[in-house]
């Protein structure tokens, strides 16, 4: 009897594209954690600028809550930018309408261009000369470029420490 023809063996399927794995995000800074809802400043609130959190600081020095390279340092040195390695784009805002203090309560310890791992100082603040006049000391920490993240995920409520992971945002592949 002839041996039956041999079968063509079964073509691999392709693997598939993996997801990508979420990426940590850390408090900025020692305080409360809230949702950014909660922020008493419109723009931020109803995520004109993007989706976040924010804190209300108990310490002076303010973190980056991602890894990635400064993409911008404010003239008022009140708001830093950090791209992720994934193309996420994160806004560190400090105090609400501090763009108007001139930069006096903030000493910037990060240059545009800069690598910073997630935790890393950022910049310095004092909080006293802030509310001295009268602004608003939550440090938001906003994705600015919605159509980039998948998810974010916020873990934390209530009190938080600078450097210790809050949740994960998900780049879109």
């Amino acid at each position: 009897m002839p041996a039956a023809p041999a079968r063509p063996a079964a073509s691999p399927k392709p693997a598939a594209a993996p997801t990508p794995a979420g990426e940590t995000v850390v408090a900025p800074v020692d305080g409360a954690i809230k949702p950014i809802t909660e922020v008493e400043d419109e723009t931020f609130a109803s995520k004109i600028l993007g989706d976040g959190f924010a804190v209300t600081p108990s310490s002076s020095m303010v973190v980056a809550p991602v890894a990635g390279t400064v993409t911008l340092v404010a003239n008022t040195s009140h708001a830093v930018g950090v791209t992720t390695d994934s193309g996420m784009e994160v806004l560190v805002h400090i105090g609400i309408d501090t763009v108007q203090l001139e930069g006096k309560p903030f000493s910037v310890l990060v240059a545009k261009g800069q690598k910073v791992a997630a935790g890393e100082p950022v910049v310095a603040v004092d909080w006293p000369a802030i509310r001295q006049a009268g602004k608003g000391t939550d440090v938001i920490v906003a994705f600015t470029k919605p159509k980039k993240v998948a998810r974010l995920t916020v873990l934390s409520e209530g009190a938080v420490v600078a450097g210790t992971k809050v949740g994960t945002a998900t780049p879109k592949a």
